[in-house]
């Protein structure tokens, strides 16, 4: 899987972004997304799941920062609340 692909697979699971704007911020033709989606089968079952409307969009859940132990919605990936937390989770790692 290439670098466009899995950026295509995890900007179609946006209901936000529609697919004229997904393939403009990436810089993708038309005839280059079909080829992907020809090839890629998670491309086109995305694809596919919205064109019937059936994607569903994850909601964040609350999570407990291992530093501080306070109650955070993460963004993204996050494991910490913010950047001092994440600082402090480093140092408790390298010792």
């Amino acid at each position: 899987m290439t670098l466009e692909e899995q950026a295509l697979s995890l900007l179609l699971r946006s209901p936000r972004l529609s697919l004229s704007q997904i393939l403009e911020l990436l810089d993708v033709g038309d005839a280059e997304f079909r080829a992907i989606a020809a090839r890629n089968t998670s491309v086109a079952n995305l694809l596919e799941a919205r064109q019937e409307g059936t994607l569903r969009s994850e909601a964040p859940a609350p999570r407990r920062c291992p530093s501080c132990t306070d109650w955070f919605v993460p963004y993204g990936s996050a494991r910490f609340c913010s950047d001092p937390c994440k600082s402090i989770g480093r140092l408790k790692r390298a010792i």
